[in-house]
């Protein structure tokens, strides 16, 4: 067996082998929450020993693009337990990449208001 697919740790983790799968942003969270959709994505790909997420946003003023998945309510949180098992069953590990839209951010992408550069 080459060296690639084989076994490793990364910490205190075993990975499967040592191909990681990079963050791709799809925007296929509808309403910003992970979905079965996202669930089955990520889950093909679980061939990989780690795979780290599409940006997601650790706050509602993080957002700046449509779709994009967020982890601060807890109907994300239970989105991404529903990916993160579908890949924990296949054998592969995941990361989840936090990503603030800073400026950037689109004030149509958030439910709060946007503040002025003076704040």
């Amino acid at each position: 067996m080459s060296l690639l697919f084989s076994k490793t740790t990364l910490g205190s983790l075993t990975l499967q082998n040592r191909l990681v799968m990079s963050p791709m942003t799809r925007n296929r969270a509808t309403g910003n929450i992970p979905n079965e959709l996202m669930a089955q994505y990520y889950a093909q790909r679980a061939s990989a020993g780690l795979i780290i997420t599409e940006g997601t946003s650790p706050s509602p003023n993080g957002l700046g693009y449509p779709r994009i998945p967020g982890i601060f309510s807890a109907a994300q949180v239970a989105g991404w337990k529903r990916v993160t098992d579908a890949v924990h069953a296949q054998g592969a590990k995941m990361f989840i990449q936090f990503m603030h839209c800073g400026r950037t951010a689109s004030v149509t992408d958030r439910k709060s208001t946007r503040l002025n550069s003076s704040h």
